[in-house]
Order: structure tokens, then C-alpha cells, then sequence
């Protein structure tokens, strides 16, 4: 019996062990079915249970997952963060605190995770996703600086900066009167870094509360005495600048607006001293720009009877006064030790630096470019111009005035020309613009332009821009010989087809505006036809041709250029 019963018990623990091995066969298989559906099924998709800052990514391929978090992005941030203090509500954007969301790299950590090269890694990861969330949060990159500066710029009015304790300088009772220090309030940048960074965690855009905090003073009052006493025995000192055979002694009140009292940093900190006032320094010495500096000048080229090289004045180099070179120096010679230490009523001498500036044309180059003879001259007429137009042709034409052309080189006016503006010294006068004709500041260039563009004809240049007025205007007679020009586009360009380098010198006599090239004569003759005018109407509209042909020295044609002008009428571009 007892036999029997020990078989009929093993026979239930085989029985139990079978049932227990086929179920965990039948779990493993499943695993493995479940990780090779996992595989095939979402072989270029995002695997299940996988999120972003909590939204479900899964079963969305790369480029889906892309769209759905760069458009939630745009929606959340479309107005940019929004900053509030009290009742006011401050907007900016990601370009001002350069935040950048780098959605790519996001989305490849999120796809990456079971998309391993490493096989047993891929099957771990897989076998977590079958009953756990893993959740990927947004890759950003946040520049604190750029935040700090968004916020000096646009918001820093709320703030009451710290102010330390100094002095201020009373030129009539020539003494040093104390100023208190201050504790001021300033913006908790700590707290909206923190809470921007909290915002990007959940992907929220929820408002940021700015708060104030408390700014103590660097310096109080107990920390002067030192440098009152090297103030003072500072302005003991005479301030002499010197250039060549000229001074300027610095008046005490110009000089004790050279430094201020700040923080000076040293091996052990920082101490309460004196600074060189750079900005205030600098602009002393601007003054004395009109002393010191001297513009370079051109050589000038002269011609005798025969329109031939007969003899030059010669270049001369220019000066600049170094300004912040300048300041340094005074610094370096002012701001010592011992001028602090003692109260010695010496002077000090500070020599200004200078540097030379080379004229664009020199006496060597002139001898060393090959420019030998005149080879055209171009001529305008601006009688009746407004004293506006008149000076602004006389402005224009100077920029040109020393211009060299290299060899092969293409010449553009407007590069030549430059900006065109109030600062440049141009006035308000009347362009042709768009369907109207309005004043503009450089009114009267196109003078300029046309003048050069028919010495450039003249001298048998190859032009590659030109284009005329929209209608005639009188000062450009005979039409058809004019180029309008408006920087950037139309432009006036073309190429110094000769074997030398080209100069320009303009010049005013009376009314008219004289462009004269000089270079080299390889020998060539250029014939000019026209211009000749057609299709003439009673409203002033017309067209007209010239014809420009250049044949070498043995007479052959080299090419021949049409310039074709189509001109509307002055009524459709009211003043």
C-alpha cells in the first residue's frame, strides 16, 4: 500500500512539474512572439509604452514623430515665453534667449530606444517595454547669457541697480564730495532659468512671475580712504599731451572726468580704487582729431599740349590719431602707483600715437602702372540744378576722384560710390523711384554716373550694366547717353579692357562735371554714332540708340556695343 501511495504521489509531482515547464515554454514563447512581432511590426516605427514629457509616441515612424512634436512646439511656443511683472506682461522669443529645441535629436533617442545594434541590449530594452512606460524628455540647449542680456535690454527698467558708495568732483570748491551707497533691487535670474526650464520639462508654456531681490553694494563708505587720498594726489599732477612740436594741457575739470571710482580687481579680490574712464578718455581725444589728423593726398597728373604725361605733384601721406592707442598710454603713464602715492605737483607727459595712412594713388605708382597718357574725357552739363543737387554732385563726383582700375579689372560704380546717406554728407534731393519722383538723400548721383559712363564709352571700355532713365530729363541731353544708377541694382559697370591700370580724376569747372581716365594708349580708335532718336511722341516719351565701336590699331573692329534707351513719359512720374 505504502508502495503504491509514494508512486501515486510521484506520478502528481511529474504531473505538476509538466504542467509548471509547459507553461513557462508557452510564456517564453509568447515573449519571443511578442519581441519578434515587436521587431517586424515596428521595425521603422517607435516601439509601445514609449513617451515624450508624457505624450504617447508609439507605433509613429521618425518622420511622423517629428511633425507631431515640432507642431506642438510651434503651438505652445508660438508667442515666445511670456515674462510678468505685476500687472505688465513682457513677450520674447527663442532667437532672443537662443533656446534651441533640437526636435531631431529628441526623436532619434526615442526611436534609438530597442532599435539597438547590440542584439541583448535590443531584447532588454523590448522586454521592458512589454510592461513598463519609459519616457524620453525634449533635448534643448539655453544660453543664460543671451537670457541675462534679454533681460538688461528689454526689462532691466524695473530694476534699481546697487549703487556704491563714491565721490563726485566740485570743480568751484575743487574738493571731493562723498555720494552714499545704496542696496538696490534687481531681477531673480536664478528663478526664471529655473522656471523655463520647468516649463520645457512638461512642455508648457506657463507664465514666468519675475521676481525682485535685494542688490547689496560692492563698496560702502568704510572702504575710501585710500583712494580719496590717490584722487586727490592725482589731480596734484599736470596732464600735458604731446604731438611733434604741439601740447595740450588737460584742464583739471576735463581730467577728473578721465576716472571714476569702481572696483579694481587684484591677486587677493577686489578693492575700492581708480579707473580709467575709458569712454570719457576717448572722447577728449576726439577733440583733437581736427589738430592732429591729415589726410593723405593723390599725386596729381598734369599734361602738357600734347595730352601726354609731362609732369605730377607728388603724394603725400596722411596722419590718424589712435585713439583707444592713445587712451591706453594714458593710462598706462597716469593711473601708476607712484602718481597715487605722492602729491608731488609734477607734469606728465603723454605723447599721442599716430599712424600714417598711405594716399590711394602715390608718386611710385603712377610711375610704375603705366599710366602714360589721357585717354578720354566725359563731360555733363548740370546748368539749373538746385543748390541740394549741385552739392550732391559735388560729393559724388570726389568719391571717384584717385579711383584705379586694374587691368582686366570690372569696374562698378556703386561699389565705388559707396553708402549713400546723411552721414556721408549727401542732402535731400529728387530720384526717380518706383512711379514717382521723390527726394532722397544723394539726389542728383545719377549726374555722376552718367558723366563717367560716357567717358568709360569714350575711352572704348567694354560696359556690362547700364540702363537709362525711366523718362528724359534735361540735364542728361543729348538722351541716350545717360546711365541711372541706384545702389544696389541698376548699377553702372564695365571692364578696363587695356593692357595698364586706369585712373580716374574728376573735376568741377562752372557747370559741368568732367570725368577724365587716364592709362595707357594701346593705339585703339573708337567711333561713336549717334545718338539718334525715334518713336519721338507728344508726350515726351521716345527711344533712342548709340552706337559704340572699337577698332584696335591696325583698324580692325574689336566689337561694337548698342546702347538702346526706351524712355516713357515724364507725366506718369509726378513730382
Amino acid at each position: 500500500m505504502k508502495n503504491k501511495a509514494n508512486r501515486k504521489k510521484g506520478n502528481v509531482k511529474n504531473r505538476v512539474f509538466k504542467i509548471i515547464t509547459l507553461f513557462l515554454m508557452l510564456v517564453i514563447v509568447a515573449v519571443i512572439t511578442v519581441l519578434v512581432y515587436f521587431n517586424v511590426a515596428y521595425s521603422q516605427k517607435i516601439f509601445p509604452n514609449i513617451t515624450i514629457n508624457d505624450k504617447n509616441y508609439s507605433g509613429l515612424t521618425k518622420k511622423q514623430a517629428f511633425e507631431k512634436l515640432e507642431n506642438e512646439i510651434k503651438s505652445t511656443y508660438q508667442n515666445g515665453f511670456v515674462f510678468q511683472y505685476e500687472d505688465k506682461i513682457y513677450d520674447t522669443d527663442f532667437l532672443e534667449t537662443r533656446l534651441a529645441i533640437d526636435v531631431s535629436k529628441t526623436i532619434d533617442a526615442a526611436f534609438a530606444y530597442g532599435h539597438q545594434k547590440n542584439i541583448l541590449q535590443n531584447l532588454k530594452e523590448q522586454s521592458k517595454l512589454i510592461y513598463l512606460k519609459n519616457d524620453f524628455s525634449i533635448e534643448t540647449s539655453f544660453d543664460k547669457v543671451a537670457l541675462e542680456n534679454y533681460l538688461a535690454n528689454e526689462i532691466s527698467k524695473i530694476e534699481t541697480p546697487p549703487k556704491n558708495f563714491g565721490y563726485f568732483y566740485n570743480n568751484e570748491n575743487e574738493e571731493f564730495i562723498p555720494t552714499q551707497s545704496k542696496t538696490g533691487m534687481i531681477i531673480n535670474q536664478e528663478k526664471i532659468v529655473k522656471d523655463i526650464l520647468n516649463n520645457l520639462r512638461i512642455l508648457e508654456n506657463k507664465v514666468i512671475e519675475i521676481e525682485l531681490v535685494k542688490k547689496y553694494p560692492e563698496f560702502t563708505k568704510d572702504f575710501n580712504d585710500v583712494a580719496l587720498m590717490e584722487a586727490e594726489n592725482l589731480l596734484t599732477k599736470k596732464i600735458i599731451l604731446q604731438y611733434n612740436s604741439k601740447e595740450w594741457e588737460v584742464a583739471k575739470e576735463d581730467f577728473v572726468l578721465w576716472f571714476s571710482f569702481s572696483a579694481i580687481k587684484n591677486s587677493s579680490g577686489s578693492r575700492f580704487g581708480l579707473k580709467i574712464d575709458q569712454e570719457k578718455t576717448e572722447k577728449y581725444l576726439i577733440s583733437l582729431v581736427p589738430q592732429v589728423n591729415k589726410e593723405p593726398v593723390n599725386a596729381q597728373l598734369k599734361f602738357n599740349k600734347d595730352d601726354r604725361v609731362d609732369i605730377f605733384s607728388l603724394s603725400q601721406e596722411g596722419l590718424v590719431l589712435q585713439i583707444k592707442k592713445s587712451a591706453a598710454e594714458i593710462s598706462e603713464k597716469v593711473f601708476t602707483k607712484e602718481n597715487y602715492q605722492n602729491n608731488l605737483e609734477t607734469e606728465i607727459i603723454i605723447p599721442l600715437i599716430t599712424e600714417k595712412t598711405q594716399p590711394e594713388i602715390t608718386t611710385e605708382d603712377i610711375g610704375n602702372m603705366g599710366i602714360t597718357a589721357l585717354l578720354a574725357t566725359g563731360e555733363s552739363n548740370f546748368y539749373g540744378s538746385p543748390k541740394n543737387r549741385k552739392h550732391n554732385i559735388m560729393v559724388g563726383a570726389s568719391r571717384f576722384h584717385g579711383v584705379l582700375i586694374g587691368p582686366k579689372d570690372e569696374f562698378s560704380f556703386n561699389t565705388a560710390l559707396g553708402k549713400v546717406g546723411a552721414k556721408q554728407g549727401y542732402l535731400p534731393e529728387l530720384v526717380i523711384k518706383k512711379d514717382k519722383t521723390v527726394p532722397e538723400y544723394g539726389g542728383g548721383l545719377c549726374q555722376v554716373s552718367t558723366t563717367a559712363f560716357r567717358g568709360a564709352v569714350k575711352a572704348g571700355f567694354e560696359i556690362t550694366e547700364r540702363e537709362n532713365h525711366a523718362y528724359p530729363v534735361q540735364y542728361y541731353n543729348p538722351q541716350g547717353t545717360d546711365a541711372t544708377i541706384y545702389p544696389p541694382h541698376p548699377d553702372l559697370r564695365f571692364k578696363n579692357n587695356t593692357p595698364a591700370y586706369v585712373l580716374i580724376q574728376t573735376r568741377i569747372e562752372g557747370n559741368k562735371l568732367y570725368f577724365d581716365f587716364y592709362g595707357s594708349d594701346d593705339g585703339r580708335e573708337v567711333t561713336l554714332k549717334g545718338p539718334y532718336t525715334y518713336d519721338w511722341k507728344p508726350d515726351g516719351s521716345m527711344k533712342t540708340t548709340w552706337t559704340q565701336e572699337v577698332y584696335n590699331k591696325d583698324g580692325e573692329l574689336q566689337f561694337k556695343k548698342i546702347f538702346y534707351s526706351n524712355y516713357k513719359s515724364p507725366a506718369l512720374y509726378p513730382h
